[in-house]
């Protein structure tokens, strides 16, 4: 039987790894939508792209953060993540 702080720690880890792991996909494809769409990419294409590719990264960045063995790793990529994305949505707008 598992104790309140497995059991805490799993809820943590499941939060961190769905929300962290969208923040850094859509951080990964609002990019680079941008940086195709700035070479020269017609934008509808590079969106459509991008937007594809997030799903097998989403995907791996959920398996990883499921598989991850230490809690300090996965806070600090997929929290870097989340933060990058906080400032690049004041940015932008």
């Amino acid at each position: 039987m598992r104790s309140v702080s497995d059991r805490l720690q799993l809820a943590v880890r499941i939060a961190v790894t769905i929300g962290g792991g969208y923040a850094c996909t859509a951080l990964v494809v609002t990019v680079g939508a941008a940086l195709l769409a700035r070479a020269g990419m017609a934008r509808s294409e590079a969106v459509v792209l991008m937007a594809m590719l997030g799903f097998p990264l989403h995907l791996a960045l959920l398996l990883w953060g499921f598989g991850a063995r230490r809690m300090r790793t996965l806070w600090l990529l997929l929290g870097t993540a989340i933060v990058v994305r906080m400032l690049l949505r004041i940015t932008w707008g």
